[in-house]
């Protein structure tokens, strides 16, 4: 073989393996983001095809944050596989994942408030919990979100003071490892951003906090203690950009990746399997009123934005029924905003767009 065809040959081999390389070692999350939708769905009045068909296609959301299964800390579901509840959330997730909708998580609220002084509601508190991912993987549902904003007093005020924040770490640590053992491949989802939420109490004052059933200052050592865990996955579900010009959503989802990936804090969320999830809210200002936050246009640069930022999640507030017309939720009943066609179209457009470039294969 003439030499300069050798080099030719030897070239082309040197350019398919730097390629093979680069493919290689490009990281597991560089496809799209998955869309995540909370309220919005009562599944005890919507686990059936049609309604399935209508979130995955029609709206095209990818996942629930589903509510009206484990309500709150003190809602115990059980071990039994037979119970009603427990059917129902696998037949749920069988009907929903054939229709796309596939990372479902069962939600978890504070909407009663939390004694840390007492062992017998933190005993029962790692019981019901570790109950629901018990759940959630029979179900096969992706995992748990823990929505740990204080609409009772749990972090502060009458729950208690700083003086409690080594208990309420230790507390937090050994309801990881219960709901780490009873699914050990689920993923966590934690919103909000309690670090960030603390960090604009301590700005705020004082009167900020009681206006707020005590604010959030124990919780930043709970969310310590559930770090610790070596979950599969850990998600941080930022609500600073429900209503974040387009251009601040980075901005907001670095200084949050910061904030939990600090070199110098011991015990940091893994980097491997950590990740950030902007949260949106377009429609539905109000439990009452369906109309638009923002224009259809505005939407969709700010999903768009958040789509190309996210690691794996993307989530949208769902007031109420303000995505669905004569939903079973408030108010009922009742037709969507004269745009809500143009909100659909930008989440139908965003994601086909996100797919086409996340295809290696589609490009020459």
């Amino acid at each position: 073989m003439p030499a300069h065809s050798r080099k030719r040959r030897l070239r082309a081999t040197l350019a398919c393996a730097l390629l093979a390389c680069v493919l290689a070692s490009a990281p597991v999350w560089s496809a799209c983001p998955k869309l995540l939708m909370t309220a919005g769905l009562n599944i005890h009045k919507q686990t059936n095809p049609e309604q399935a068909a209508y979130w995955g296609h029609t709206v095209g959301v990818q996942g629930f944050m589903v509510n009206y299964i484990v309500g709150d800390w003190q809602t115990n579901v059980g071990t039994n596989p037979n119970g009603g509840t427990w059917k129902l959330l696998r037949r749920f997730q069988s009907l929903y994942a054939q229709q796309g909708v596939t990372d479902n998580f069962i939600k978890i609220a504070l909407y009663k408030g939390h004694d840390w002084h007492s062992a017998a509601q933190n005993q029962a508190a790692l019981r019901n919990l570790a109950h629901a991912a018990a759940m959630a993987r029979f179900a096969g549902l992706k995992g748990l979100a823990l929505d740990l904003e204080p609409y009772a007093p749990t972090w502060g005020g009458a729950a208690g003071g700083p003086e409690l924040a080594q208990t309420v770490e230790a507390e937090g640590r050994k309801i990881g490892e219960a709901m780490h053992a009873a699914y050990p491949d689920m993923t966590l989802i934690i919103l909000p951003d309690v670090r960030r939420e603390a960090e604009h109490e301590r700005k705020s004052g004082s009167d900020w906090a009681e206006q707020h059933h005590g604010g959030y200052q124990l919780a930043p050592a709970f969310v310590q203690g559930l770090l610790s865990v070596p979950w599969s996955q850990v998600v941080i579900g930022t609500e600073f950009t429900y209503s974040a010009r387009a251009e601040r959503i980075v901005p907001f989802m670095h200084d949050a990746s910061r904030r939990y990936l600090d070199a110098d804090d011991a015990h940091a969320a893994p980097r491997t399997n950590f990740s950030i999830a902007p949260g949106l809210w377009p429609l539905g200002p109000t439990a009452k009123n369906k109309s638009a936050r923002e224009s259809p246009a505005q939407f969709k640069r700010r999903l768009k934005v958040a789509f190309d930022t996210s690691k794996q999640y993307v989530w949208i507030f769902g007031s109420s029924s303000a995505w669905q017309k004569d939903g079973p939720l408030g108010p009922v009943p009742g037709p969507v905003a004269t745009s809500f066609q143009q909100f659909v179209d930008a989440i139908h457009d965003v994601r086909a767009s996100c797919g086409a470039i996340a295809r290696p294969a589609s490009h020459p």
